[in-house]
């Protein structure tokens, strides 16, 4: 659990600090963003729990979104286990997702689940998608009590997340529906996990056979 600590806290650190360009993280990313309709731009303020770039609120002040992109060349891995190498960070968007969600809520009570690997694919054109629910920790919002957390990930470009703040998660499920694919990758070009195709497996490098074996 240590390790997941020590990640999240680089990935929230000083380097981010709200003060990142939105759009060029966007184009460094990969990714394309487009305002939700009904909602307008909302100055960023410093978070140290999740840092964000962008941040939107619905016109009614019922929902809020805040924006988070984190592309793949700019995370630094400060990770002390001494049983375990360091994870790549390709490897990392689950224990992420995992602990931001869970030091977002209340009592680190999380309900989420993983997009199946073709509705990620199709809806936001990402290798991996997860989505997690929770009531917030008190200091993440004065104006809004309950959290849903979108997680992005595709290979070699970026992890990205989606902060959607409501005090009615039930009632804001249509908007919240129709927001979610403000941010996504502007094309996919790999799955997270898959086997190697018969002409990438020509091109492995291969163990010698033994004498006599």
């Amino acid at each position: 659990m240590r390790g997941w600590w020590l990640l999240l806290a680089v990935l929230a650190g000083a380097a981010w600090g709200g003060g990142a360009d939105f759009h060029a993280l966007l184009d460094e990313a990969g990714m394309e963003f487009q305002a939700p309709q009904g909602f307008e731009p909302v100055p960023v303020a410093p978070d140290f729990v999740m840092p964000y770039e962008a941040r939107y609120r619905s016109r009614d002040g019922a929902l809020e979104i805040r924006y988070a992109i984190r592309p793949i060349g700019r995370i630094e891995i400060d990770y002390e286990d001494p049983h375990n190498a360091a994870p790549a960070p390709n490897d990392l968007f689950n224990m992420l997702f995992r602990a931001l969600s869970e030091t977002l809520a209340e009592g680190h009570q999380v309900l989420s689940r993983d997009f199946p690997v073709e509705v990620a694919r199709e809806r936001f054109r990402a290798g991996w998608a997860a989505v997690g629910v929770f009531d917030l920790v008190p200091g993440i919002s004065d104006r809004y009590r309950q959290g849903m957390l979108f997680a992005l990930h595709q290979n070699d470009k970026a992890d990205a997340y989606m902060l959607f703040l409501t005090n009615d998660l039930k009632g804001q499920q249509a908007r919240i529906e129709a927001a979610q694919t403000s941010l996504r990758f502007r094309s996919f070009e790999s799955d997270i996990h898959r086997p190697p195709t018969p002409d990438e497996l020509k091109k492995l490098p291969m163990i010698p056979e033994r004498a006599g074996s």
